[in-house]
C-alpha cells in the first residue's frame, strides 16, 4: 500500500469533520426553526389567506377579497372592542410604567430585605391565572367582598365592580396593574443597573435632590428601556384575554364594557365560527399595534436626541 493511499481515508474523516463543524450549529438550533415554521409562520401567513374568505372550518372557504376587512370597518362590536381597548391601555400602561420604575429606583437601593421585596412585586407573574381570575372576581364581582363597604361610601350601586358597566374597565386595569407591574419593574431593574453611580455621585456634590437626579439622570437614560417597556405593555394590552375572560367572560360583561379585541376575536372565530372574519380583526389589531409601536420608538427617540 502506497502512503498516497494511506492517506486518503484520513482526508476524508477530516473533511467530514469539518463539514459537521460547520453545520453542527445549525442542526442544534433547526428544532427551534422547525418548530417557529410549523407553529408560528404558517399560522400567520395561513390567517392572511384566510381573513381573504368566508371560511367557518369545516368546508372549503369562498374567497370574497377585501368584504371582511368591509365589514369589520362598519361594525359596531369592532368599534367598541377597538374603543374599550384604548381606554384600557390609556389607563392602565402609563400608571403601570411609573409604578415599574419607581419600585425599581426603590429597590436599586440597599436595603433590607431587597430580594424578599423584588419576589414578592415578581410573584403575581408566575401566580396561576385561574388563582388570579377567582380571587379578583370575588374581590369585585361578590356580594360578599371584603370591599363592599368600600363601594357603598362611593355611592355604587350592588357593591360589585363587575355589576356597573362605568366600572368594569377600572376592575380590567387594577387586575393587570397587580398582574404585571412586577414584571416590568425587573425590565426596570435591569436598565438602572447600567446607569454609573459616578453620575448620581456627581450630581449630588452639585446640590442636585434625589427629585432632581431621578429627573434629569435616571428618566432621559432609561428613556430607551421605558420605551421598550411600553411598547411591550401595549402589544400585551391589544392581547388582553385571560384577565378579561376570568372576570367577566366571553360576554365582555353588563353593556360589553369588558369587551377587548382579544375577546372579540376569540367569540368571533370560536362562537360563531367565522374564521376568515376573526382573522381580518386579528391583522387589524397588528396594523395598530405596529403603529403605536412606530410611534412610541419615535417619541423616544426624539427624547433621547434632546
Amino acid at each position: 500500500m502506497t502512503s498516497t493511499e494511506t492517506k486518503l481515508p484520513r482526508t476524508s474523516r477530516y473533511t467530514g469533520y469539518r463539514l459537521w463543524e460547520k453545520a453542527a450549529p445549525y442542526v442544534f438550533v433547526s428544532p427551534f426553526f422547525i418548530l417557529f415554521a410549523i407553529f408560528g409562520a404558517f399560522p400567520i401567513v395561513y390567517s392572511l389567506y384566510i381573513s381573504f374568505h368566508d371560511w367557518q372550518g369545516l368546508r372549503p372557504g369562498e374567497f370574497i377579497g377585501l368584504q371582511n376587512y368591509r365589514l369589520m370597518l362598519g361594525d359596531p362590536q369592532f368599534h367598541k372592542a377597538m374603543l374599550n381597548t384604548f381606554v384600557v391601555g390609556l389607563g392602565y400602561v402609563p400608571i403601570m410604567i411609573l409604578l415599574a420604575l419607581g419600585f425599581a429606583t426603590i429597590l436599586t437601593r440597599k436595603i433590607r430585605f431587597q430580594g424578599v421585596y423584588r419576589l414578592a412585586y415578581f410573584l403575581p407573574v408566575i401566580t396561576s391565572l385561574v388563582v388570579v381570575g377567582i380571587v379578583f372576581s370575588f374581590l369585585f364581582g361578590s356580594p360578599y367582598t371584603p370591599l363592599a363597604p368600600l363601594f357603598a361610601a362611593l355611592g355604587f350601586q350592588g357593591a360589585s365592580m363587575l355589576s356597573n358597566p362605568a366600572l368594569i374597565k377600572p376592575a380590567i386595569v387594577l387586575m393587570s396593574l397587580w398582574r404585571w407591574t412586577g414584571y416590568n419593574m425587573m425590565i426596570m431593574l435591569a436598565g438602572l443597573q447600567t446607569i454609573p453611580e459616578e453620575l448620581y455621585d456627581a450630581g449630588k456634590i452639585d446640590g442636585t435632590s434625589g427629585i432632581q437626579a431621578f429627573r434629569h439622570i435616571t428618566v432621559p437614560l432609561m428613556s430607551r428601556v421605558i420605551a421598550f417597556s411600553a411598547i411591550l405593555s401595549t402589544i400585551g394590552t391589544f392581547n388582553l384575554f385571560d384577565e378579561v375572560y376570568m372576570l367577566v367572560g366571553r360576554t365582555g360583561g353588563v353593556g360589553e364594557a369588558g369587551l377587548v379585541t382579544g375577546l372579540l376575536i376569540y367569540r368571533t372565530a370560536f362562537q360563531s365560527y367565522r374564521f376568515g372574519y376573526a382573522a381580518s380583526i386579528a391583522y387589524a389589531v397588528a396594523v395598530v399595534i405596529v403603529a403605536l409601536s412606530l410611534l412610541q420608538m419615535l417619541v423616544s427617540e426624539r427624547t433621547v436626541s434632546e
